[in-house]
């Protein structure tokens, strides 16, 4: 009996070592590799993330601007072909990541959007490298190229809409960075006072300053007051504390009417302006022309714990008569970015309504030929009835024809806009938002944003090269 006791705890001792061993093999078998694999340490996830082919990006007319080649060690290289395109393709490092429209659709890009396709199974079948998809975006190199030599050396940035559609034909941000060479120079990027990496356009968080007048003027009609009113002195400077706010340009003291003190971008009126309306009219402005709405083109920035923190755009209770004027002028705790004005414009010129922006235009599965159109539902958002959109729309036109925004104005194009100056600490922004109307029922909209600037007329300017590059990219020569 004890020997027979024995053999029976030596038989159950050996089964449960071998289910221990199965469960382990079962174990490493299923689950165990992806664990290995993904573990960052591991080389061979290093090893399988260089050898991607990452897909080919496209402008809307199908011009390369950047794809990904092996090199003669065979090394897959990112190369970017167009150095004016660089701040809005970001870049993609082995080391660094991804920013840009490299990071918004990094899964295409890499193909792992398509990894449960047939393609992509008998690929890993036979070892072949991973190959993601081509994407073709909405920018245009040559719009984009235009808005890039207008710029020159000045720093900040511009985004430009095309209307009705939202299509994002060029966004620049200034100063950026050569993605070609980005991990030599990693450090010394991360360290510019001039903050290359980060994307002005969407993560901007810029005083509106006179560029506030436009939703002003669309909230004084909502609520029928005039902006025939007389001002005396319209075009005197205001103070508010230290700071000193002027027209778009220096005007001797002239007595305005609200309309013609919008042309000039002149504060004084609209000082009384924003005191007549009331906190809780600035309030319904600030969300009704959604001025505080964050990027429409997700992707394209960290999320907001990794970006520098923007002051709240929450107008607050306090309704003391200093900071109700700084509300009104644009010089309160209420930032927009340039994507944000661009909006406003796009709804002014389709009549009330803004088109959701979008920069993906189609894609192109690796091995094929043929482009597939990215489906989304993307409902223009109303902004403005058709009257408040037409009344800003003359207004605008007024400020091109007769106002500070007559550097925007180009020939037989009809073009609106308004230019501004706004304080931003110890310096000046320059703003220009505007529009034109094309040929079948086309347009663009845009807004320009000069840092460290105080000259409104450049940034008219600026926004009329870049309307009228839209142009000649939307409308073909015939009927132009």
């Amino acid at each position: 009996m004890q020997l027979t006791r024995e053999i029976n705890r030596l038989v159950f001792g050996i089964l449960i070592f071998f289910g221990i061993v199965t469960m382990a093999a079962a174990y490493w078998a299923v689950i165990g590799p992806d664990t290995i694999l993904q573990r960052e340490d591991n080389p061979r996830l290093v090893e399988a993330i260089a050898s991607i082919r990452r897909g080919a990006i496209t402008d809307r007319m199908g011009i390369t601007l950047t794809e990904s080649t092996v090199d003669d060690a065979g090394q897959v290289v990112r190369e970017y072909l167009y150095p004016v395109m660089n701040s809005a393709l970001g870049y993609y490092s082995l080391r660094y990541g991804t920013s840009g429209a490299e990071n918004a659709f990094d899964a295409t890009l890499t193909g792992s959007a398509l990894s449960d396709t047939s393609a992509s199974l008998l690929g890993r079948l036979l070892h072949r490298p991973q190959q993601g998809a081509d994407i073709e975006l909405t920018l245009d190199l040559a719009v984009q190229q235009q808005l890039a030599d207008a710029f020159g050396d000045q720093r900040g940035a511009a985004v430009i809409l095309s209307i009705p559609d939202g299509e994002v034909l060029a966004m620049i941000s200034l100063p950026t960075f050569d993605p070609n060479t980005l991990d030599a120079n990693w450090d010394a990027l991360v360290a510019d006072p001039g903050h290359p990496f980060f994307n002005r356009v969407l993560q901007g968080s810029y005083q509106p300053g006179g560029a506030l007048e436009t939703p002003l003027m669309a909230t004084a009609f909502i609520m029928n007051h005039s902006i025939d009113e007389i001002f005396e002195q319209a075009s005197d400077p205001v103070t508010l504390g230290q700071e000193q706010l002027n027209c778009a340009v220096r005007l001797p003291s002239l007595t305005l009417t609200l309309r013609e003190a919008y042309a000039f971008a002149c504060p004084h009126p609209y000082q009384e302006l924003g005191s007549d309306l009331g906190i809780d009219a600035l309030q319904a402005m600030t969300d009704t022309f959604r001025l505080n709405q964050p990027s429409a083109l997700p992707g394209f920035v960290p999320d907001v714990a990794e970006v520098t923190p923007t002051p709240s755009p929450t107008i607050g209770a306090t309704t003391g008569s200093d900071q109700l004027a700084r509300l009104a002028l644009g010089q309160g705790n209420m930032t927009v970015s340039p994507l944000n004005m661009a909006m406003m414009a796009a709804a002014i010129v389709n009549d009330g309504n803004t088109p959701q922006p979008y920069i993906l235009s189609r894609t192109r599965a690796p091995g094929t030929l043929e482009w597939q159109p990215t489906e989304a539902v993307r409902p223009s958002i109303p902004l403005a009835t058709s009257d408040t959109a037409r009344h800003l729309q003359d207004l605008m036109r007024e400020a091109v024809a007769n106002g500070a925004a007559q550097n925007a104005g180009r020939p037989n194009i009809d073009i609106g806009g308004h230019a501004a100056l706004a304080n931003s600490g110890d310096d000046s922004l320059a703003w220009f938002v505007g529009f034109a109307t094309f040929a079948r029922k086309q347009g663009a909209a845009v807004a320009v944003v000069l840092e460290n600037s105080a000259d409104p007329g450049l940034a008219a300017d600026i926004g009329g090269t870049a309307l009228q590059a839209a142009r000649d990219a939307l409308t073909p020569p015939l009927t132009q």
